[in-house]
């Protein structure tokens, strides 16, 4: 069962006294590094200190308490010369023109200028021209306008009233394929579509589906006897539907007298 240990066999060897094994001693382990050292980044060895975090550097002992040198700022030569700062463009080769040359005057403004103040406009002008007159001769000499091309109405279309021509197409097609039909199904006098199987024929058609038989048969005894799938019930079905036919088609053949459909007639 789960969970206990596994008991040994029985035998007569379990009587025999065993010899008593002795397992040596290791050695014992003698770390490389200093034990004295205080943890890295722990508050266990902050006491009597305002120190948050000790033994940052690694290599303070046990006890020890207070700043030690260089604990904020680092070593010297540890960090780089402030006079050596990152000036502005020392990492861009692309500078921008001068305001001065970038500026360019429009040769041809988009907009008049705006008067000024002083300047005042032309007043008194009066024309002797009379609006009405001229408005009614320019209506009067105006050519009329072309009407807009509008399609014509559906009554007055040539195809008015016709089926369309797809459809006289499709009759068309329906019409030959049911005389087709009637052809077949009406053969004309004197050409029969039937003529008697010769016996070699027979023969050879018969002795083909029986070696089919025999094979199909083979299949459906070699199948196991459990259906605990789906595909197996599936597979036995359709050799049982293929054994059924086979022997219907073996027992017409098996008939003294055959006609057969001469598909050579059309």
């Amino acid at each position: 069962m789960y969970g206990y240990p596994r008991q040994p066999e029985e035998s007569i060897y379990n009587l025999l006294p065993q010899p008593e094994v002795r397992y040596e001693k290791p050695k014992m382990h003698r770390s490389t590094h200093d034990g004295r050292l205080a943890p890295s980044y722990s508050t266990l060895c902050t006491q009597n200190t305002t120190k948050l975090e000790a033994n940052c550097e690694g290599r303070d002992r046990i006890g020890a308490s207070g700043v030690k040198k260089a604990s904020t700022m680092g070593r010297l030569g540890d960090y780089p010369d402030a006079s050596k700062y990152l000036k502005r463009g020392d990492r861009s080769s692309r500078r921008l023109p001068p305001i001065a040359s970038a500026h360019h005057e429009r040769p041809d403004p988009k907009n008049p200028p705006v008067p000024r103040r002083t300047e005042r406009p032309v007043m008194g002008l009066v024309t002797e021209k009379n609006f009405v007159i001229a408005n009614a001769v320019d209506n009067i000499m105006m050519q009329p306008k072309k009407p807009a091309d509008h399609p014509a109405a559906a009554t007055q279309r040539r195809t008015f009233g016709k089926p369309p021509g797809y459809l006289t197409r499709i009759k068309e097609e329906i019409e030959h394929e049911r005389e087709y039909i009637r052809q077949l199904q009406h053969p004309p006098r004197g050409e029969g579509r039937m003529r008697e199987m010769p016996p070699d024929e027979k023969q050879e058609l018969l002795a083909r589906l029986k070696e089919k038989w025999v094979d199909t048969h083979k299949q459906y005894l070699s199948q196991t006897f459990s259906l605990d799938t789906v595909s197996k019930v599936h597979r036995k079905e359709a050799i049982e539907a293929q054994l059924e036919q086979l022997e219907k088609a073996i027992a017409k053949l098996s008939k003294k007298i055959l006609y057969v459909y001469d598909d050579n007639m059309y």
